[in-house]
Order: structure tokens, then C-alpha cells, then sequence
């Protein structure tokens, strides 16, 4: 399959200094050219189609080794700020429309009306920005043999560039989680990543200035000669 040779920027507004890359670079290439009216066409190992939560990893991680194309209809988030601001992520659930919105509504299979992400990014553009690993069942249940080392390797590699953690919380955060061990939903786990029973303190995609980190920078981490 071939494609037209493109490129586009991702440059994320940076509040501060930060240990988290915040520039993503997409940027097709290969050494396989195909002449066809004039255009120089491009051949790929692999498409990614959809730049969402599941895509923008998966693109990154396919170019370590072999060119990808990685598609995306939605917008990019220097478009729409406000993905990227705490205090205003619901405005981007208000706003959500059937034409360019970071947020599109939709119904789910089962008709409960809900909204997903429309821009690179996906739905971790949009949403409240908790982030926890799966809980161990739910590896059990998929009747599949894991490696669970490098499912480990792949949490770490998610979270050391997207994932904030801390047990300073605010008032409001401290009040739940107070009242919920009051009613003797316990233990106290404190501050943790894994997926456990009781009470936690987990981490979250937006960092303590309050700016989101989602799926989009993981494309950080592709080989940009791949990507």
C-alpha cells in the first residue's frame, strides 16, 4: 500500500519546566519511492488508523523497527487548548459537536449516550485524566498466556512520560478519602499505581500545574526516521 509523503508538528504550550517531553513529531519516510503522476508516493510497513489512546503507543512502539504510517481525522491540541487545561476539560464535553470538536458524542451498543475523543490523542485528550493499571483478573479472564514482565515494562514505559503521582492532596481529595475509610471501605492502600481492593491514591495525566499529558506525547518515544 502506498501513500502521499506527509508531515505534520505537534508543539504542546509548556507552563514551567518539566521532565516530560511536550513536543510530538509525526513525519512520514522511507527509502521506497513509487512514481505515479508526478507525486513521489510512499510505501509503509504498517498504518496506524486512529491517533487515539491505543494508536499513538502503538505507532511508537511499531517504529523502533519498521515505517508507520499513523492516521488520525480528528484535530491536533494546539487547536483546541483547552484539552490540555485542568480547570477547563469539561468545556470540551459541553462543546462537543458532529463537525470538529475534540469531543464527539455517540451512543454505545448497549444505547447510553457518551463521548469519545475526536483528536490526536483520543479520548485521553478529553476525559478526567485518572490513570490506575489493570486490576489482575482481568488478565486472567482473557484466557490469554501474559508475559506479565513486559506488561510491566509497558506500564512503566506509559508512566514515566504521561503519569503524575502524589500524595498532597487537596482538601476535597482528602475528604472522600476519609469518608470513604469512615465507612469502612478499606484498607488504606495509600499512594499506588496497582489495581487493588480499598481505598488509593492513584495517579492522574495531568501534571501539578494542572496541564494534561495524554497518549499524544508517547509518540515522543517513536523513532522519528519511522514515523
Amino acid at each position: 500500500m502506498t501513500v502521499i509523503h506527509g508531515f505534520s508538528r505537534y508543539l504542546s504550550p509548556s507552563n514551567g519546566e518539566n521532565n516530560h517531553s511536550s513536543e510530538v513529531l509525526l513525519k512520514s519516510t522511507s527509502n521506497r519511492h513509487v512514481k505515479h503522476r508526478s507525486q513521489a508516493l510512499i510505501e509503509y510497513d504498517y498504518i496506524v488508523v486512529g491517533g487515539g489512546t491505543a494508536g499513538c503507543p502503538l505507532a511508537a512502539t511499531l517504529s523502533s523497527n519498521y515505517s508507520v504510517l499513523l492516521l488520525e481525522w480528528g484535530g491536533l491540541p494546539h487547536d483546541h487548548p483547552d484539552v490540555l487545561s485542568q480547570e477547563k476539560y469539561v468545556v470540551n464535553l459541553y462543546e462537543a459537536n458532529d463537525r470538529d470538536s475534540p469531543a464527539q458524542r455517540f451512543t454505545s451498543e448497549d444505547g447510553i449516550p457518551n463521548l469519545r475523543g475526536r483528536i490526536l490523542g483520543g479520548s485521553s485528550m478529553i476525559n478526567v485524566g485518572i490513570y490506575s493499571r489493570a486490576d489482575g483478573d482481568f488478565y486472567a479472564r482473557t484466557g490469554i498466556k501474559w508475559d506479565m514482565g513486559a506488561v510491566k515494562k509497558a506500564y512503566e514505559w506509559v508512566e514515566e512520560s504521561i503519569v503524575f503521582g502524589t500524595d498532597n492532596l487537596t482538601t476535597w481529595e482528602s475528604s472522600v478519602r476519609d469518608a470513604l475509610l469512615e465507612s469502612n471501605i478499606g484498607p488504606d492502600n495509600g499512594f499506588t499505581l496497582d489495581h487493588v481492593v480499598g481505598v488509593k491514591v492513584t495517579g492522574a495525566t495531568f501534571d501539578e500545574a494542572g496541564r494534561r499529558h495524554g497518549a499524544v506525547e508517547l509518540v515522543n518515544k517513536a523513532n522519528p526516521e519511522n514515523l
